[in-house]
């Protein structure tokens, strides 16, 4: 590794900037003269011209598995599962796929299993395969309004993404990469939108983990990889969209024998997202502070993190009860999910509580961390709990309790810190997910800034399925940055907040989603 890259990849400046550029303030929030051109707006689907597309098979696995033990990460099946067609078609339909299809006024909208930010789903999956039963090996992008794989490159390109990822994919027979195509949500979110790469691919990452401990497939999620190279295998247009993360699925992939990839793509043109689009130089400037360009930056990265500070107080210590161990399955609840628009004011159960915390914060297999490890810590207000009272709370993960950090009733501050929004005020709980982002970026460069929100994203995830699969309803938020760190403090003033999520009662009864795996436009 070269003395250059180790400067560039391990300074602090770009992704602070980045950060503090675009925190969100109440005086930022009135001065923005944003609004949405809603005859702009972005097409939530990526199509590719003249290219040949293999329709999914329309029967394929549904996990079964109890949906809390899958969110947690333990195996459910009974037997281990060996990837064909029909297993990924189950990958990818319950993590990407489209599960309702609504009609409001004169326009259909889609909604996916995973939740995305503003229901604009930037967030793209492309399949690179060696031969499986029922499909050959090649690299494949996931069209979800078709349900159809299109055929980006034929053979095996496993070689080329193992030596990427500094060999993290070698044994995997195949790996699903999750990209951002960035303009579709910039439309909405402008240079903030890059925070929102990692928020949706983390969620979709959720699923996947879920499904394949449904399923008891091997997987592991890679955030460290040479960026340019899989952009290339993937024919990613640059500085329109970017690789976020990988997943590297199953065991005993083989050592495949050919010729060197052609680094050339055959025509990728695309269908056009929208009649123009706006550049935001920040959001590339950033990524590209925290790329990678050789394989021995990404293994020394890999090794990069230890574990994080233990933020303990004076403040009152409650214990949890024992989580709920029986669910619904991993199908029922993510059919089951949306983002709930209205809660009523009303109590969740102690119980319930703990078990969301139980399953979002226990370990997740992504290359950036070891065991337990975590760079994130949950806090949270309380605003209607039975048995805990009103107030703000921190999680201590060492002693799996809770520390009361201030006793009050804080409906308005729980709605006031995410942007005004009485869901937020009315909300049971308002979980904040905070790290310490001067401490990350020291261990892990620029590219730490990537690893905190991408894993805040995994365990949003988890908040959602674990919240649902409870009969209790979450909605995602952003917030105001400085306000958030500014009401934990002095417990949290060290901390930048990453996403916010509130859970509680629906105010309405939601129809479940289906499953549509037929061509949506038939």
């Amino acid at each position: 590794m070269t003395s250059e890259s180790l400067t560039k990849n391990y300074s602090l400046g770009a992704a602070l900037r980045y950060h503090e550029a675009t925190k969100h303030s109440e005086l930022s929030m009135r001065m923005s003269a944003h609004y949405l051109d809603w005859d702009n707006r972005p097409s939530p689907f990526k199509v590719y011209r003249n290219l040949t597309s293999t329709a999914l098979p329309r029967e394929f696995p549904q996990p079964q598995g109890d949906s809390l033990r899958a969110i947690r990460g333990e195996k459910t099946g009974n037997t281990s599962n060996d990837l064909n067609l029909q297993v990924l078609t189950g990958l990818l339909y319950f993590s990407g796929g489209l599960t309702r299809k609504v009609r409001i006024g004169s326009e259909t909208h889609y909604m996916r299993a995973a939740s995305a930010t503003g229901a604009l789903y930037p967030i793209e999956s492309y399949v690179i395969t060696q031969d499986i039963p029922g499909l050959d090996a090649g690299v494949y992008h996931f069209n979800p309004f078709d349900f159809a794989l299109v055929k980006l490159r034929e053979g095996d390109c496993t070689p080329e993404l193992a030596d990427a990822t500094a060999g993290a994919t070698a044994s995997s027979p195949l790996s699903i990469a999750l990209t951002s195509l960035a303009w579709r949500n910039a439309w909405k979110y402008e240079e903030r939108s890059y925070r929102h790469w990692f928020w949706d691919g983390g969620v979709i990452a959720a699923n996947l983990l879920a499904i394949c401990s449904a399923e008891n497939l091997d997987s592991k999620i890679l955030m460290g990889f040479v960026d340019s190279e899989v952009d290339q295998i993937l024919g990613l247009n640059k500085e329109q969209e970017a690789t976020v993360a990988i997943a590297a699925l199953g065991k005993g992939g083989k050592k495949p024998a050919g010729n060197p990839l052609d680094k050339t793509h055959a025509d990728l043109e695309t269908e056009p997202s929208s009649p123009s689009s706006i550049d935001y130089p920040i959001i590339w400037e950033t990524n590209k502070a925290s790329e990678f360009h050789e394989r021995a930056e990404v293994e020394t990265w890999r090794h990069g993190l230890a574990s994080g500070t233990v933020r303990a107080g004076g403040g009152p210590k409650f214990q949890f009860p024992p989580p709920i161990e029986k669910s619904p399955s991993l199908t029922e609840v993510i059919l089951r999910r949306g983002s709930t628009r209205r809660f009523v004011q009303g109590p969740i159960s102690l119980e319930a509580l703990s078990t969301i915390i139980d399953a979002s914060t226990m370990s997740i297999p992504v290359d950036f961390l070891s065991g337990n490890d975590s760079l994130i810590d949950f806090y949270f207000i309380a605003n209607d709990v039975q048995g805990l009272p009103p107030g703000s709370y921190y999680f201590d993960r060492r002693t799996k309790s809770l520390e009361q950090l201030k006793e009050a009733r804080l409906r308005y501050v729980s709605g006031y810190l995410c942007l005004e929004q009485l869901l937020f005020s009315d909300a049971s709980v308002v979980f904040f997910l905070m790290t310490n982002l001067r401490e990350d970026l020291g261990k892990l460069g620029d590219r730490g800034y990537r690893a905190a929100q991408f894993e805040a994203g995994i365990r949003a995830g988890k908040i959602y399925l674990s919240a649902y699969a409870q009969g209790i309803g979450a909605s995602g938020s952003t917030f105001f940055d400085d306000a958030v760190t500014e009401f934990f403090s002095p417990h949290a003033e060290s901390l930048s907040t990453m996403i916010a999520v509130g859970v509680g009662k629906p105010a309405y009864k939601a129809r479940p989603g289906r499953i549509l795996p037929q061509p949506i436009s038939s």
